[in-house]
């Protein structure tokens, strides 16, 4: 079983230690990965996903919450784009469709023209059904390690181009 790591610190290296695309299939590493992330508190998530999307050039916003709204979520914003992202039911197997109906309702509370919902486990498929027509991204487990790896290997070559250019002055 996998180590559940509980400081926020070593939730911020996780994206760090990502690198490379996902491979096609889950590879032992990846699967230590998805469990490192399991085991983080969904708040631990939520900073890992927040810096990811900053890291995308996004500008992320957390959302006040209220008794009614306990996980208001995450405001993403870049250029014209308004996107609500939760991170929801962290330690849940699998997430039906209501979850997914009521980021859409708190979608159109906040003006966004998209969502995304993510979570450790799956999606049921009346989940999934929903989310196509509600403009809604939903991200189990490994997309989230896609997502991240990829988003950590854009940074790199980002980099790489940038002594590149610098060098060649």
């Amino acid at each position: 079983m996998g180590k559940q790591r509980n400081s926020g610190g070593e939730s911020m290296n996780l994206i760090d230690r990502l690198s490379g695309k996902a491979p096609a299939v889950l590879t032992a590493a990846a699967a230590d990965d998805l469990l490192a992330i399991s085991g983080l508190a969904q708040k631990e998530v939520e900073l890992v996903v927040a810096e990811a999307y900053r890291r995308r050039g996004y500008q992320v916003a957390e959302l006040a919450s209220s008794g009614a709204e306990a996980d208001a979520g995450m405001l993403l914003t870049k250029a014209t784009q308004r996107l609500l992202l939760q991170c929801k039911y962290w330690n849940t197997r699998k997430i039906a469709e209501m979850p997914v109906r009521e980021l859409y309702g708190m979608m159109a509370a906040h003006n966004a023209i998209a969502g995304i919902l993510i979570t450790s486990g799956s999606f049921t498929l009346e989940a999934s059904r929903f989310a196509g027509y509600g403009s809604i991204q939903l991200i189990d487990g490994p997309r989230l390690l896609a997502l991240l790896r990829d988003n950590e290997a854009a940074q790199q070559s980002d980099e790489r181009a940038a002594r590149a250019s610098s060098t060649a002055r």
